[in-house]
């Protein structure tokens, strides 16, 4: 069984453990704007794909781009991922934490010292990369009501991430057309830090309060040339938290000459598990 299955089957199997057990909290009817501390945390399983275009350095002193496969369904071969707010009143503080490591992963040379290379090339690749990210931001609510709320979010993103490529082209030989040798291998990382400004919060339209749909979107910049995040879904308010389930995309992108993340875009689904106290 993959990981992908097996962490699937455990965040499931958590799911039902939890609606099954009793308890006296009643997170759903905790005022969080009584202008007490309050606390909100949430474990969460997110399955991302990834599709990258990672810019690697070349012994010789040149640059190639590794471009991932069209399949966003990646061999996601370990995560952990956690958030936290902390509020009292109107203000507060939000954390969340982020590490996911990829195997295996299918990929091809895409270009070779500023020169494209056409998929004809057959220069295929298999890549790895692994990494950590951290949001920390303060916050503020614009609204809320027995409907929902909003909050709007500043604060900065910091993001780690190192790839591995390597490549045998075997008989074929290809590589020595574009100045590569015909098998190798080459590691790079990198540590990202931008500034972020987004909204978050959730909002009902149904009758049936218990039903709500969050939401999130943020953007930035600074040592990439733009970040991006949104996520959204549909949630139920249980008397002991919350379960939502979510689409997520985050995204990077730096075009420096010599810059790692060209282009890197993870998504997917996201079963999150909230307790408020």
């Amino acid at each position: 069984m993959s990981m992908r299955l097996r962490f699937s089957f455990t965040v499931a199997a958590t799911c039902m453990a939890l609606l099954a057990w009793p308890t006296a909290s009643l997170a759903s009817d905790t005022d969080l704007w009584d202008g007490s501390w309050h606390t909100t945390v949430s474990v969460y399983g997110w399955l991302p794909g990834i599709s990258a275009s990672m810019r690697y350095r070349l012994p010789n002193g040149g640059t190639f781009i590794n471009r991932s496969g069209s399949s966003l369904l990646s061999k996601l071969s370990g995560a952990f991922m956690m958030d936290m707010t902390v509020r009292k009143g109107r203000w507060g503080v939000y954390a969340d934490v982020d590490w996911a490591k990829f195997s295996d992963e299918n990929g091809r040379i895409a270009q070779v010292n500023g020169r494209w290379i056409g998929a004809d090339a057959h220069l295929d690749t298999r890549w790895n990369a692994k990494g950590g990210l951290v949001t920390l931001a303060g916050l503020y609510t614009l609204g809320h009501s027995s409907q929902g709320y909003a909050d709007v979010l500043l604060g900065t993103r910091y993001l780690w991430l190192k790839g591995n490529v390597g490549w045998n082209f075997g008989i074929a030989g290809t590589g020595g057309r574009y100045g590569l040798s015909d098998s190798g291998h080459l590691n790079r990382q990198t540590h990202v830090t931008d500034a972020v400004i987004g909204i978050r919060g959730r909002w009902t339209p149904f009758p049936n309060r218990a039903v709500f749909i969050p939401y999130y979107f943020d953007i930035g910049k600074g040592s990439s040339d733009r970040t991006q995040q949104y996520m959204a879904g549909i949630g139920y308010a249980f008397r002991w938290g919350d379960v939502s389930l979510a689409y997520r995309d985050l995204e990077y992108h730096e075009h420096g000459a010599l810059a790692f993340l060209r282009d890197t875009r993870l998504s997917g689904p996201s079963l999150t598990l909230s307790w408020a106290f």
